[in-house]
């Protein structure tokens, strides 16, 4: 095996971190990336990931927007084991941080559009402002079904208009917040 330099940085709402592994073997390598990626996800929900390699006779580069972990740490194995030349699949386990961990409390099978989004303020949003682009993209992840942003902006308007939401800004930009009583009510 030649030589390699594998940097990876990882963009979060607080900054960029990088990590730099140079001259390990594969299952070092793979075992100090998940590491820290599993460090960063304990307080991220989605990064932007940037990885690249450089060796003898290689230097490949790949950039991912916005990723869940379970995403992530899969983008992030491939491109390990292609650099090094290894074929293993590995399993990537549902990794929960602790902002997400209330999704098993749910069955969401049998919840609405509308519920869903409640859960969504109340468990990763309470007393944040946040648009509805952002939260459309994040309810999209979470929970693996499309959500129209004119339905989403609708079920915002009725929560506002009912008490449970702040909104600020104007009508091309509104950002809601949930009430604090709202908040309690998870």
């Amino acid at each position: 095996m030649e030589y390699l330099e594998i940097i990876l940085e990882t963009r979060e709402s607080s900054g960029t971190s990088r990590l730099k592994l140079e001259g390990l073997e594969y299952g070092e390598a793979k075992e100090k990336i998940k590491e820290h990626l599993n460090y960063i996800f304990r307080t991220e929900r989605f990064v932007g990931i940037k990885i690249s390699a450089r060796g003898e006779d290689k230097e490949v580069e790949r950039e991912f927007k916005k990723l869940s972990h379970r995403i992530a740490l899969e983008k992030v194995l491939d491109f390990l084991s292609y650099v090094y030349g290894v074929e293993e699949l590995e399993i990537v386990e549902e990794f929960a941080p602790a902002a997400e961990n209330w999704l098993s409390r749910y069955d969401i099978e049998k919840m609405t559009q509308k519920e869903k989004l409640l859960l969504l303020l109340r468990h990763n949003h309470a007393g944040e402002w946040v648009r509805s682009q952002d939260i459309q993209e994040e309810y999209e992840i979470l929970f693996g079904e499309r959500i129209k942003l004119s339905s989403l902006s609708t079920y915002l308007a009725r929560f506002y208009e009912s008490g449970i939401l702040q909104r600020r800004g104007s009508r091309a930009q509104w950002e809601y917040r949930l009430h604090e009583a709202a908040q309690l009510e998870v």
